[in-house]
């Protein structure tokens, strides 16, 4: 089954806290929702019982490229990076990398500033806020690519339901796999339009994830915070009873 929502999986079936699994159709994640056939509509409301989108894009994005209406569901919009600077993480902000050599560089300090910046970290308690809301059916977030505001929204939440560092990190490498074919078809339309090869590899690596981006998160909410767990209870709020309260509704 082709099904179109890119870089698009259920984190149903990971294993959180005490080896009780998420439950299936409650938490997915995905890129942006543009351009769905009525056929994928229908999964996400039927199947998939979709209720909520929390879209994490800024409004510049949501603009040229809205997401769809799915009939059903609430749209929530919560720009993480509006406050952040550096850059952005949609495909415009790759022509401010000069070279190739510095896109590590620039990946690494996105995540670090998403733990950093108060504005990103009130966003992201935000969709804490919206989850705990989420009584029945599933909440899907997602940004651009579904990969760098989305990856560290996943690992937040999926930390919260116990889940090994080591499976989030699984899932979030899943995004090289899942984004190769719509990765190829902007680097072709990038081409078409007489970008140079220095200027599509540059937004090739920035279409992809490494796990030495999420570690950079990892590593400054160490810094600052003690741990990652540390960073979700101090900066994003999460009390010991909402933590058991998302436990106990996301996990069987």
């Amino acid at each position: 089954m082709d099904f179109r929502p890119v870089n698009f999986r259920d984190l149903g079936g990971l294993k959180g806290i005490g080896g009780r699994k998420i439950r299936p159709c409650r938490l997915l994640r995905s890129g942006e929702l543009v351009r769905l056939p009525k056929e994928d509509k229908e999964i996400l409301t039927k199947e998939y019982q979709l209720r909520t989108i929390v879209d994490l894009r800024g409004e510049k994005e949501c603009t040229e490229s809205p997401d769809d209406t799915i009939p059903g569901t609430v749209y929530h919009n919560i720009d993480v990076i509006k406050a952040i600077h550096e850059a952005g993480a949609d495909m415009g902000s790759f022509e401010t990398i000069p070279d190739i050599g510095t896109v590590d560089f620039y990946m690494r300090g996105l995540y670090e500033q998403m733990i950093q910046n108060t504005e990103a970290v009130y966003s992201y308690r935000k969709l804490i806020d919206l989850l705990l809301l989420q009584k029945e059916g599933a909440l899907l977030f997602h940004c651009f690519a579904g990969k760098d505001r989305t990856g560290l929204a996943a690992a937040i939440i999926l930390t919260i339901l116990g889940v090994a560092k080591e499976d989030i990190s699984l899932d979030y490498l899943k995004t090289n796999e899942q984004r190769k074919e719509e990765n190829n078809f902007l680097l072709g339309k990038l081409k078409e339009k007489g970008f140079s090869e220095e200027r599509c590899k540059i937004a090739e690596t920035a279409l992809t994830v490494k796990a030495e981006y999420l570690e950079a998160a990892y590593l400054e909410a160490e810094k600052h915070y003690g741990s990652f767990s540390e960073f979700i209870r101090e900066a994003l709020k999460v009390t010991k009873e909402e933590e058991q309260e998302l436990i106990d509704m996301y996990l069987y």
